[in-house]
């Protein structure tokens, strides 16, 4: 037999429990924002600190960001770079020198502004080449170019109006062409800018690419 005093409290109690859900529901808004922001903030301070200590003897760190108008992505790339030797000469005053990079990247949407909400992940393997010459157009002191292969967490990109890129799984190449030059004659700091482009190579049914056009800043250990 049912027990009529809970019977009677059970009216009163959902109704408390539903105001009380209501009047936090601000509060655990908040809270996931500032959540957000906190370990956003991690995010960059150790990438910052990854960068100024390199504890993995890198020879050089570089930051990037870049664009994907047609699918108003945005794409925040970090890289640690390894020379392969000392380089070989070629041509008149050029040199030819070999590397390897790791490499993480942030997909974002920007529709309706950057908002710094992580919609995609890239981490990339790459080699590649770079051909130093001597000053051409005031500026320019170097020629890169890489290939490498990624893993794409999750395999599809979604933009704010609901327009889905199908990667078709998460494994990926990635390509990439840049030219770039030094600050200094110490060559310490330089910027690059690049084209990245990204696709399976038909391995998969689904193979939508995205390109990237991106301006980086480097500096060299």
């Amino acid at each position: 037999m049912a027990n009529p005093n809970i019977a009677s409290r059970a009216r009163p109690l959902t109704s408390l429990a539903i105001g009380v859900a209501l009047s936090l529901s601000p509060l655990a808004v908040y809270a996931e924002s500032a959540a957000g922001s906190l370990w956003r903030g991690a995010t960059y301070a150790a990438i910052a600190g990854l960068a100024y200590t390199n504890p993995f003897n890198a020879d050089q760190f570089n930051l990037s960001a870049g664009a994907f108008d047609e699918h108003d992505a945005l794409q925040l790339e970090i890289n640690f770079r390894y020379n392969l030797g000392e380089g070989r000469a070629i041509f008149s005053q050029s040199q030819l020198t070999p590397f390897v990079d790791l490499g993480y990247a942030s997909w974002q949407e920007v529709l309706n502004g950057i908002d710094m909400v992580n919609r995609g992940n890239a981490f990339t393997v790459a080699a590649g080449v770079r051909l130093a010459f001597p000053t051409f157009a005031y500026i320019i002191d170097f020629a890169d170019a890489r290939i490498g292969v990624g893993i794409l967490a999750p395999s599809y990109f979604e933009n704010d109006k609901g327009e889905r890129r199908d990667f078709g799984g998460p494994f990926s190449f990635t390509e990439e062409l840049a030219v770039g030059g030094y600050f200094s004659e110490k060559q310490a700091w330089e910027w690059r800018l690049a084209v990245q482009h990204y696709s399976n190579h038909n391995i998969y049914t689904q193979n939508a690419g995205m390109d990237f056009i991106k301006l980086g800043l480097g500096y060299n250990y």
